[in-house]
């Protein structure tokens, strides 16, 4: 009997080393058949795209029986891998982007591969980096066998092409309430973007952005497109369109100014819109007139007068509790005045003709005192001030808020197109 016991466990034990070696084997399979084409030197894409010799654009997605059918034949055409290859510059990817190629791209934003298919004097896989790329394959096998392929499997499907349309809003915004810019990606402490992709949304940001162009959005734009809109302080910008990314350069930032101008970008949707390069990010140094002397933006905040423009909301809040003091309306609108000075470096000037004055409960804010890098801030507390309000015939304008017992001014803001 205790000899039948150890025969069993000798047995059992047999069975479950064959059942891991098994697991193992069966799992590294996988791994490399399914996870990457050579090795772990190109992984696996998330999608395919083909560009045939008719500019006609093709997408194979990862649930498509397709995409397993060119990824298969291309995992045994690609047979070796050089990881310092010749560099290639931008003029010349952009050449090899119009021939007949193969791109594996990525949903995040890792660097595409992309596989020529005609006459690619040694440049069979090239990876891409920021600027043009490497070639990593000189040579790969079955060509023809290829091209045989994607010609079969492209016979039936909807092609796209390439194409792209910058359009400028004729309205610029001289500022943007902090809720709404939260609806976008902070880029920097410039620039602004959000990917639209209906035209419910679109409505939506036509009315925050006061957009106007030339061309009319209509729910017929979403069918083949998407649309990046921009929101950007710098005048001009510049875009360049590829299968598996858009990048954009922004010119001459030192020519950044303080109304926002609004650019949308009208793309195919078999570009991926994911993938989104911002270039040029420099630091921004802008010159504004203050005070009939050249400063800097953030010279000019360093050197507010702090007797008169709150920064220190959790000090001001303190002495604001304990004041049984009160000012006059006058008192106010003498305060206000400076104000209405040190807003012209932010939203430039307004007549003084044109101003009213409101008693309300407001939220204090670093509209005067924020810096460049900083973000739009409110205190979380209703203080009881006076707001005074210039604006010009288009409805543009600015408030100034005085509170009513410390006569300091706590904010303020810009509205209108």
């Amino acid at each position: 009997m205790k000899n039948k016991i150890i025969i069993m466990c000798l047995i059992l034990s047999v069975i479950i080393i064959l059942c891991g070696i098994f697991v193992v084997a069966y799992n590294n399979a996988e791994i490399k058949n399914h996870v990457s084409i050579i090795g772990n030197e190109i992984i696996e894409p998330d999608r395919i795209v083909y560009r045939n010799s008719n500019g006609e654009y093709y997408e194979f997605l990862k649930d498509d029986e397709c995409y397993n059918d060119i990824k298969d034949l291309l995992q045994k055409s690609i047979k070796t891998y050089i990881k310092d290859g010749v560099k290639l510059s931008d003029d010349e990817i952009d050449e090899i982007h119009d021939k007949t190629i193969i791109e594996f791209d990525y949903k995040t934003v890792s660097k595409n591969y992309i596989i020529q298919l005609d006459d690619n004097n040694k440049q069979a896989v090239i990876k891409l980096a920021d600027e043009g790329g490497n070639v990593c394959a000189e040579k790969i096998g079955n060509v023809k066998e290829i091209n045989k392929l994607l010609n079969k499997l492209t016979r039936e499907k909807n092609s796209h092409t390439l194409e792209y349309k910058s359009l400028y809003s004729r309205n610029t915004l001289n500022t943007i309430e902090y809720k709404y810019l939260q609806l976008f990606k902070s880029i920097n402490y410039k620039i602004y973007q959000v990917k639209i992709d209906n035209i419910k949304d679109y409505k939506i940001f036509e009315t925050i952005c006061n957009i106007a162009t030339d061309e009319q959005i209509t729910d017929e734009t979403f069918e083949n497109n998407t649309i990046i809109l921009t929101l950007s302080l710098v005048p001009k910008i510049d875009v360049k369109v590829n299968i598996g990314n858009i990048k954009y350069t922004y010119d001459k930032l030192e020519n950044a100014n303080y109304q926002y101008n609004v650019h949308l970008l009208i793309v195919d949707k078999i570009v991926n819109t994911d993938c989104i390069y911002n270039t040029d990010l420099t630091e921004i140094s802008n010159k504004v007139e203050y005070d009939n002397m050249k400063v800097t933006y953030d010279d000019a905040v360093d050197n507010i007068d702090e007797d008169v423009f709150v920064e220190d909301f959790d000090s001001f809040i303190e002495q604001y509790k304990n004041s049984n003091s009160s000012i006059t309306k006058q008192t106010a609108a003498e305060i206000a005045e400076k104000g209405f000075k040190e807003a012209e470096r932010i939203c430039g000037t307004y007549d003084k003709s044109s101003q009213t004055v409101e008693e309300m409960k407001v939220l204090p804010n670093n509209f005067f005192t924020r810096k460049i890098k900083d973000g739009d801030s409110q205190y979380i507390e209703k203080i009881d001030a006076y707001v005074f309000i210039r604006e010009d015939d288009m409805l543009n304008g600015v408030e100034i808020y005085v509170d009513k017992k410390l006569g300091k001014i706590i904010g303020g803001r810009a509205f209108g197109d």
